[in-house]
């Protein structure tokens, strides 16, 4: 028996031969998607595209309130830095070329991200996907938190007189557990 000029049996074969051969002739599909660029960075557009680059070393100034409720404590000042000045580090990875639909839902299910300071350790809270970036974020002001919390010194006044130099440590997992590491430094001062 005949279909569409092919026999039966030779149907079962011909399909998977048919597949390969065209998974084969595209090499973009077919080679291992690798990371092109990693980049510190505290803010993505709609596409994941970074719009604001940092440096490996740098320092992050912060606006004083007029009531200064954000001096008090480390836990206020944490609070403050997480709702009101939101700042967010965190790092974009770019790619060779765009993920393919196995490689996004591989990504969504397995990539984790971490950030560390002093020794603490969280998940990071933002995760996007674009058509060949990723990228992760965390709200500082939590991480700083749980390390005040771990000191002992969460309840102390805070004083960034001469700055307050932090060391960020990014981890990220890939599927296929790929893994990576970027550090940043930075320097909290009162904005002038």
């Amino acid at each position: 028996m005949y279909t569409f000029g092919i026999p039966i049996l030779n149907r079962f074969f011909f399909l998977p031969s048919l597949v390969w051969f065209l998974i084969g002739c595209n090499p973009e599909v077919s080679k291992e998607n690798r990371i092109t660029n990693q980049l510190l960075c505290d803010n993505f557009d709609s596409k994941v595209f970074c719009i604001e680059p940092k440096e490996k070393i740098g320092t992050v100034l912060i606006p004083r309130t007029e009531t200064k409720r954000e001096e008090r404590s480390w836990e206020d000042f944490s609070n403050y830095l997480y709702f009101k000045v939101r700042e967010t580090p965190g790092f974009l990875l770019t790619f060779e070329r765009n993920f393919t639909q196995e490689e996004r839902s591989s990504i969504r299910k397995e990539y984790v991200a971490y950030i560390g300071l002093n020794g603490v350790r969280e998940r990071m809270e933002g995760f996007e996907l674009g058509e060949n970036t990723i990228a992760s974020f965390h709200y500082l002001g939590a991480l700083l938190k749980e390390e005040k919390r771990h000191t002992g010194e969460a309840k102390k006044k805070v004083n960034l007189g001469k700055g307050l130099s932090l060391v960020l440590e990014f981890e990220y997992q890939l599927p296929k557990d790929k893994k990576g590491q970027l550090v940043r430094e930075i320097d909290l001062r009162w904005k002038p």
